[in-house]
């Protein structure tokens, strides 16, 4: 594995990227606020004090939560929770539907629901959020490749069953999980005429469907689905390795759900760089490609959707490289427009599939932390760009009785002082959102 080799796009790239990734991180994930400092009367105050302290971001930085007491000790789901808890502001609860139903007419909701590894019930992950403040997002509501054994064997009695779910999820959480995987690998998953065999490897699916089934899923979940929103998520491969400009396979399944009349509200991305040591330079012709990886985003863009890189897995063979890639991913990712989200899959090592009949994924080792959890370059890397470079924390004196600040969009709390009195509020920037505040002292 040739370090150079692999990572020479990214520095023969270098002024380019640079250039964008910081023209578009100060137009797309700042703007400027006004302060204006008044008395109880309304009557303008000169000469204040002010500290201007970020609490969080507007833009999501996520991960999965697959493994949310699922450790073998409290001291390891401890570690767990605090190492996430260090970077992300959104979760992603597994509904699996293989895993979630393993009972038919039995949905594992409560947080005393059977236990299985990677799948903790959907009432203890929104604890956790709630408790944290982290929004919450579900994956997938439908994915024929983890169906339960007891669905029929038939794309109209399928159906039933399929739209049975989706109003017992929307029931509880319509709304409460702000967005829904509601479609996942429609244009990888094959459409078999015939039955499937355990030997056929990851991509196979249980049942018969109609090759209209995104649209058809897409349409029953906005039946019951008013508030949450819905993704189309897909794979690697199809999002960003054999692009075609507008002529993409995704690209044009998304176009036409959309044009069909789909709420499509996000285009998912995926991001797994599920590739052997020997293979990475291959890989890195286009996924360490910052002109092709612009082009990708920028195409999609012409969607109209906002863009989630849904899924990210990068290896960890060497550790140093993987802080570097995902330093160039992240700022890349982050500076575009039309992105709203970046989550990484598996926080540690550990948190991965181990191995099953057709797949594995620890042996990546693309965790951002160890087994021990101990943090890899690449934790130290996200914290210094989520948690410090991309933050706003500033104090000014204004002689004014107002202040204009250029911030990061986020959750604030300002603080201000005249002689003796110090007023401290808290304020919401969004890039839609209002841009004038007032503080009243």
């Amino acid at each position: 594995m040739n370090r150079n080799k692999i990572m020479c796009s990214f520095r023969e790239q270098a002024d380019m990227m640079e250039d964008r990734i910081n023209l578009g991180i100060e137009s797309n994930r700042k703007g400027y606020i006004r302060l204006n400092f008044i008395d109880s009367e309304g009557k303008p105050i000169n000469g204040v004090s002010v500290k201007i302290r970020q609490k969080s971001h507007h833009f999501k930085f996520g991960c999965n939560l697959f493994k949310y007491k699922c450790f073998d000790s409290e001291e390891e789901n401890l570690l767990y929770e605090q190492k996430f808890l260090g970077l992300f502001n959104l979760a992603v609860a597994p509904f699996y539907w293989n895993d979630f139903e393993p009972q038919k007419g039995k949905p594992r909701f409560e947080k005393d629901s059977v236990w299985i590894d990677r799948r903790p019930p959907s009432e203890a992950v929104l604890e956790f959020c709630a408790e944290n403040s982290i929004e919450a997002k579900g994956h997938p509501l439908f994915w024929p490749v983890m169906s339960p054994e007891w669905l029929p064997e038939n794309w109209d009695g399928l159906k039933h069953y399929i739209t049975k779910r989706l109003k017992e999820i929307a029931t509880r959480y319509d709304g409460v999980i702000k967005s829904f995987d509601c479609i996942n690998e429609a244009t990888t998953v094959v459409l078999r005429d015939h039955e499937p065999h355990i030997i056929e490897g990851h991509y196979r699916n249980f049942n018969p469907l109609s090759g209209n089934y995104p649209e058809w899923v897409f349409k029953q979940t906005d039946r019951f689905f008013a508030e949450s929103r819905l993704v189309l998520n897909e794979t690697t491969a199809l999002s960003w390795g054999s692009y075609n400009k507008e002529l993409s396979n995704y690209y044009l399944l998304a176009e036409k759900l959309i044009k069909s009349g789909c709420r499509v509200d996000t285009i998912g991305l995926q991001y797994h760089n599920f590739c052997a040591p020997d293979n990475m330079e291959e890989l890195a012709n286009w996924a360490y490609n910052p002109i092709r990886l612009f082009k990708v985003m920028d195409c999609y863009g012409n969607l109209q959707r906002p863009l989630s890189v849904s899924e990210i897995t990068v290896p960890g063979y060497d550790d140093d490289m993987q802080a570097e890639v995902l330093y160039n991913l992240y700022r890349i990712w982050f500076s575009h427009p039309n992105m709203e989200s970046i989550i990484y899959w598996n926080l540690g090592d550990n948190c991965a599939i181990k191995k099953n009949e057709t797949w594995t994924e620890q042996k990546y080792m693309s965790g951002l932390v160890r087994n021990d959890f101990s943090e890899k370059p690449s934790y130290k890397v996200l914290d210094r760009l989520i948690n410090k470079e991309w933050q706003t924390n500033a104090e000014y004196d204004s002689r004014e009785n107002f202040l204009y600040a250029k911030c990061f969009y986020g959750k604030y709390e300002i603080e201000v002082c005249k002689g003796n009195t110090r007023i401290k509020k808290e304020i919401d920037f969004t890039p839609t959102g209002y841009d004038e505040f007032y503080i009243v002292l």
